[in-house]
């Protein structure tokens, strides 16, 4: 599963116009055009909040396949 992928809805600061992004851009802290008043909209993962939860769910995951795993394990 690609968490990058997943897109969202930022609200421009200027007109606030809804523009989607995925979450990369948002990790990465790229640059977006708004669609309504073509400005610049620089992203930035405050606190590294999208970082910080991209790991998490990661983990997540990774703690999900190991419980499946265990569980087909204890059924042979």
């Amino acid at each position: 599963m690609n968490i990058d992928q997943f897109e969202v809805e930022v609200d421009c600061p200027g007109c606030h116009f809804s523009n989607p992004i995925w979450l990369k851009q948002a990790r990465l802290r790229d640059v977006v055009i708004c669609r309504g008043c073509k400005a610049n909209i620089r992203l930035d993962d405050g606190m590294n909040t999208v970082r910080k939860a991209f790991q998490s769910i990661r983990r997540s995951m990774q703690d999900l396949r190991d419980q499946i795993e265990r569980l087909n394990r204890s059924f042979r």
